[in-house]
């Protein structure tokens, strides 16, 4: 399975300084995380 996300924070050029503040780190964590939670639920269904 592959992941492609795309994101943007609205408001403009505040929301260019918050992705970078925050949501740069945050979301790639986000999506680590997902994709455990979903390989646990497949090897338990298996």
């Amino acid at each position: 399975m592959r992941d492609i996300v795309d994101f943007a924070a609205p408001l403009g050029p505040l929301g260019a300084i918050a992705e970078r503040i925050a949501l740069d780190r945050y979301m790639p964590r986000l999506i680590r995380i997902r994709n455990d939670h979903l390989m646990a639920a497949v090897e338990v269904a298996c």
